[in-house]
């Protein structure tokens, strides 16, 4: 049966970067607009967005202090907009499209030899390069969860839909894989029902798997979505969100298990009440975190 953690990770940030404005890399979907709602309540003196066209969502200009735009692949300019803004430390938020690596990128000068340079091209490969970028330029990148502790997923049982022996024998098998996948960062999330995988997360994301895993499975499925072995937090966190339950709905899927501590929940109150009122099993899993090596 998986376990309940026995101690919340702790991700919160020093004063110091408190009482500085910040920066924001904001990519698409709910994460970047809960993170400035999340550093206003930090009290924060100025959130500095670089916002993505085609990507990030236009409530992002009201929810920043500044909003300055750019095009996927313009590092250059995304670098000189916040040392113009006077930020120190800058935040990863919210994904970019996958198909954005073959189409609709617009690489700068500084992308180009970025991407030359790198042989195997993932977000997880494409963002490490990118933040080293900002390092070098003097603008430090924190962990893409700084100031969203009260979001992280909890050990054990989330909400009120409580899991059957049959559902937690799923969520464990599905643990196992699922850690397996991420490892060989192929996807973090996979579909399970009866013991049997009917759907593991590639290049089409997490809402497509878990509609996929449904339809095949005919409804009834568990999903289990887990962060990569020794996850480097800057970026790519596994996040729960409003869409996720719209498609747990569509798979008719009968419970949803994340990693805790390592999983954000965007809107929590409304996603668990939500699958609440779908009949989902909401379960936190305890696996060991390691820090990424640095290197």
């Amino acid at each position: 049966m998986p376990q309940r953690r026995d101690e919340p990770v702790e991700h919160q940030p020093d004063r110091q970067v408190a009482e500085e404005p910040i920066g924001l890399i904001a990519g698409r979907g709910e994460f970047p607009l809960e993170f400035c709602r999340q550093a206003r309540r930090n009290q924060v003196p100025a959130i500095a967005a670089v916002a993505m066209y085609g990507e990030t969502s236009a409530e992002i200009e009201r929810l920043a202090h500044s909003v300055d735009w750019a095009y996927p692949g313009q590092l250059r300019r995304a670098i000189k907009c916040l040392k113009r803004r006077g930020v120190k430390n800058v935040v990863f938020a919210g994904q970019i499209k996958p198909a954005r690596l073959f189409r609709g990128l617009r690489p700068d000068l500084k992308a180009l030899k970025l991407l030359w340079r790198i042989r195997e091209r993932n977000a997880d490969t494409i963002f490490s390069a990118a933040a080293n970028e900002f390092e070098k330029s003097g603008i430090h990148v924190l962990p893409s969860i700084t100031f969203m502790d009260e979001a992280l997923a909890d050990g054990g049982l989330m909400g009120r839909v409580r899991p059957n022996p049959a559902v937690l024998r799923d969520i464990e098998y599905g643990t196992r894989i699922a850690r397996e996948v991420s490892r060989l960062n192929i996807g973090q999330t996979v579909v399970v029902k009866r013991g049997t995988i009917l759907a593991v997360e590639g290049f089409e994301g997490t809402d497509k798997t878990i509609r996929r895993g449904g339809e095949l499975g005919r409804g009834k499925v568990t999903v289990v979505k887990v962060a990569k072995p020794n996850h480097d937090l800057r970026f790519d966190v596994p996040c729960i969100g409003m869409r996720t339950v719209e498609s747990l709905k569509m798979a008719d899927a009968r419970a949803l298990a994340v990693q805790a501590g390592m999983s954000l929940f965007l809107r929590r109150e409304d996603v668990l009440n939500a699958c609440d009122a779908a009949g989902i099993v909401v379960y936190g899993i305890d696996i060991p975190y390691a820090p990424a090596d640095d290197g």
